[in-house]
């Protein structure tokens, strides 16, 4: 798979994450399939300069467990948000978006941005990890390819991801991502407090 092609320009990436530095963790997005079994796959390259690495460990730096774990949670939200995006798309156009080149285009059109933000804005998500297993050192200089795949969702907005990082043809982690979806209007109608 091509590392070097991405789904959205880096600008885009950045607004259509939850998240900020220090812990924004997807550096592009190389992969997409949607629909209920869909999958994404993401990169993430791991330098010296990441604010956790010079104190873990200071002698021999190693890429914290748990930012691998937060890569699982990004990935899985944006195979989610995603997912959501294409069936927007699909509900006002009539024609799904199946293709990455396809997708890719109609994202980066000033009406596909504007979709995809306010899917950002419309949903909230709450994760866990689950079953996590750690295989391999990650190190500074590594690149981590990571896929999530969406393997069920349930009534009650529980979204279930199986997830794999890899570095090179090493398996650095496996294992389950829950993410709990719901509409932002929904949560703060039952007293949830939401940036």
């Amino acid at each position: 798979m091509k590392t070097t092609k991405s789904l959205v320009p880096p600008q885009l990436l950045l607004k259509m994450g939850a998240w900020r530095s220090p812990v924004f963790m997807v550096d592009r997005i190389i992969d997409f399939k949607p629909g209920d079994d869909g999958s994404i796959t993401v990169i993430k390259h791991v330098g010296f300069n990441e604010p956790y690495i010079p104190g873990h460990f200071p002698d021999n730096p190693v890429m914290p467990g748990v930012m691998v774990a937060e890569i699982f949670g990004q990935a899985s939200e944006y195979l989610s948000l995603l997912n959501d995006y294409c069936h927007a798309h699909e509900k006002e156009y009539g024609n799904a978006l199946k293709k990455f080149d396809d997708i890719s285009r109609a994202l980066q059109t000033p009406d596909g941005t504007e979709r995809v933000l306010a899917e950002r804005h419309r949903i909230v998500g709450f994760l866990a990890a689950q079953d996590l297993k750690f295989k391999h050192v990650v190190v500074p200089g590594d690149t981590i390819e990571v896929t999530s795949k969406l393997s069920m969702t349930d009534s009650h907005g529980f979204y279930h991801y199986d997830v794999s990082a890899r570095v090179g043809r090493h398996i650095a982690s496996q294992g389950k991502i829950i993410n709990f979806r719901i509409e932002r209007t929904r949560a703060e109608s039952r007293g949830a407090l939401i940036n």
